[in-house]
């Protein structure tokens, strides 16, 4: 605005006006020219802040909205990894029970294949054992000692030796 629109009537603002009759200023007067020019910075200073009060708050309100976000969501962390840790203190009660669940038919399978085994093979082992016992009582000691047989069945005369002790220390 230029000093000669500052100076018509028409332009003057109220507040200027009662300044002008109150104090009976003379628009051609210089002060009366310098209070219209103040009036005019201040009016546009008040602009100006006001347009970056709206700036202000809209960069605040967009931030604001962000930390509330990340406020909820911490929140939401929070509670979840509670759950979790619940979860994993019983998570090894939960294991044991899988896995005795999951590994119950397969051991008990086993169980009952090697029962089945024992008694299928029990008869053939008795023989092999009355076969055995009856080579031994058939063959002399001194055979055994030389015999081609591997060592766990040959009769050994360090097998004389008391248990604990040892054939060269006695």
């Amino acid at each position: 605005m230029t000093p000669e629109e500052l100076l018509q009537a028409d332009n003057l603002p109220p507040e200027l006006e009662w300044v002008a009759t109150h104090h009976r200023l003379n628009p051609e007067d210089p002060v009366y020219l310098l209070i219209a020019w103040h009036w005019h910075r201040v009016k546009s200073s008040e602009d100006t802040l006001q347009a970056a009060i709206v700036e202000l708050k809209t960069a605040l309100d967009t931030r604001i909205e962000a930390l509330a976000d990340a406020a909820d969501a911490i929140a939401g962390v929070n509670a979840v990894l509670t759950e979790v840790r619940q979860e994993m203190a019983n998570r090894p009660a939960i294991l044991g029970k899988e896995l005795e669940n999951q590994l119950r038919q397969p051991v008990n399978d086993a169980v009952t294949q090697l029962k089945a085994m024992e008694k299928s093979l029990g008869p053939v082992a008795r023989s092999f054992r009355i076969v055995r016992h009856r080579e031994l009582l058939s063959d002399p000691p001194d055979a055994l000692e030389h015999s081609s047989q591997p060592a766990a069945l040959t009769r050994r005369s360090d097998d004389a030796q008391p248990r604990g002790t040892s054939p060269g220390l006695a």
